[in-house]
């Protein structure tokens, strides 16, 4: 290595913060000019906050899709995000051809079919977005810009924020950032306060799903305190065997302290009718997973992304939701889950019916590399408090939450998930060369670390 490009490497190397023994990177930015990142940063908020423009696009994907040139090549940097953009484009022209399919036995509308796929691909260009904004800020920025923009997009007019504006409104806004800036800070104490105060809301506020989620944020984040051990292989896998359990033994204790009313009597009478008529905590709150598999079974391959419900849908869908008690003669199955089109309350449904199997492939594709990313950032014990609950949040909702109001986290955490190639690291740190055109670096800059692909290189990244 020449003395220039020493000087380069070591410009760009993170300056560290001892935390119990332990090291974080740097939080300063990465890229120098401020122009870069404030483009980066604004593309974020309007990505978060969801701006509606006609035809169900939003502005944010308009961003996105303005700088496509500027984020295509650093897909190539990154294990599996040609594969996920891949099939994610195969489903929305699966979901154009099962239209067609099934145009001789149920109507379509061309609106519907524009907005349904307009958010999927929009889906697709934020996290290319994602990505790239991952190159010009520290990822703690990501989150916080991002999160910023979910707290414009928070809409008061609504019903459901009526109801409980915590829990239907600044929750998931407020904990995105809470949690970026306690990762900003380097300090893994202060991310342990954020999560147990976030913790403890979330359980008066009768949000069962959040509290389980930001307990097992808390203990994971806690037990990343523990040095690592020395060897290191299959380091993910055992990480990934040992969050199956976890999750396992925080379900149990959750619906422990629910049943005996440490969460509010509201929540425990509510969970309590639905352990009667379902068996099931899962079940009874999310009747509409019989349904979607009682229409799997009717209709194995999808319905199309612009294709309308039929009588005969919604007596199927009817039929798998009475199959586990719940009486589905309420008006909900008309009014809701298709009433006009498929609302089937989860992602894994509403990519199935819209997408058929190309969005059943792209959906696992993208669970298999968030839990195996967010495995590697836990076995190299660099997985903040945001991540976590972004990724489990989103990991929650492949099975619990439309795709629409699921959709902004899920960008968020493939984007913050996917792997770097390997080598990437070490070809940046000796290039002049920025993700937007050439950078002159001086010795007084000292951007936060890139990324890096492997358990090795781990600990240089922000």
């Amino acid at each position: 290595m020449t003395p220039s490009e020493q000087t380069i490497s070591s410009s760009i190397r993170p300056a560290r913060s001892h935390v119990f023994g332990g090291t974080l990177p740097a939080i300063d930015d990465r890229d120098p000019r401020r122009w870069v990142r404030a483009i980066a940063a604004i593309a974020l908020v309007l990505l978060g906050a969801r701006i509606m423009l006609p035809q169900g696009i939003e502005l944010g994907f308009v961003a996105a899709a303005v700088l496509i040139p500027v984020w295509i090549p650093a897909v190539r940097s990154y294990r599996w995000g040609w594969a996920l953009l891949g099939t994610g484009l195969l489903a929305a022209v699966m979901g154009w051809w099962l239209d067609v399919f099934n145009q001789s036995s149920r109507a379509t509308d061309s609106s519907l079919f524009t907005s349904t796929t307009a958010l999927l691909v929009g889906g697709l260009l934020g996290f290319g977005l994602v990505l790239w904004a991952r190159r010009v800020l520290s990822e703690s920025s990501v989150g916080l810009w991002f999160g910023i923009g979910l707290v414009i997009g928070i809409t008061p007019s609504s019903s459901l924020f009526a109801t409980n504006p915590w829990k239907f409104g600044f929750a998931v806004p407020l904990t995105v950032i809470a949690l970026s800036l306690a990762w900003k800070s380097g300090r893994r104490w202060l991310e342990l306060i954020v999560l147990a105060v976030l913790t403890v809301i979330s359980a008066v506020s009768d949000a069962r799903s959040a509290f389980a989620i930001l307990l097992l944020a808390t203990v994971i984040v806690a037990v990343q305190l523990i040095p690592r051990q020395a060897g290191r292989k299959f380091a993910a896998l055992k990480i990934i065997v040992g969050l199956a359990g976890l999750t396992a033994v925080i379900y149990n204790l959750g619906q422990a302290l629910i049943l005996d009313g440490y969460l509010g009597q509201a929540t425990e009478a509510r969970s309590i009718e639905q352990l009667r008529t379902s068996g099931s905590l899962i079940l009874g709150g999310r009747p509409e997973l019989t349904a979607t598999l009682a229409l799997m079974n009717e209709h194995p391959m999808g319905f199309g992304a612009g294709s309308v419900p039929n009588l005969s849908d919604v007596v199927t869908a009817k039929a798998g939701m009475a199959s586990i008690n719940y009486q589905p003669d309420n008006g909900y199955v008309e009014r809701y889950m298709m009433g006009g089109h498929f609302e089937l309350h989860s992602m894994m449904g509403d990519l199935w019916a819209h997408f058929g199997i190309a969005g059943l492939l792209f959906l696992a594709i993208a669970v298999v590399v968030a839990i195996w990313g967010l495995a590697t950032r836990i076995a190299d014990r660099r997985a903040s408090g945001m991540i976590l609950f972004v990724s489990a949040t989103s990991l929650w909702g492949v099975l619990f939450s439309p795709f629409f109001s699921a959709e902004p986290l899920f960008m968020l955490m493939l984007g913050m998930l996917v792997l770097p190639v390997a080598g990437s690291l070490h070809a940046r740190l000796n290039s002049t060369t920025s993700v937007i055109g050439p950078v002159h670096r001086s010795p007084g800059v000292n951007p936060a670390a890139v990324s890096t692909a492997s358990s090795a290189d781990a600990s240089a990244a922000g």
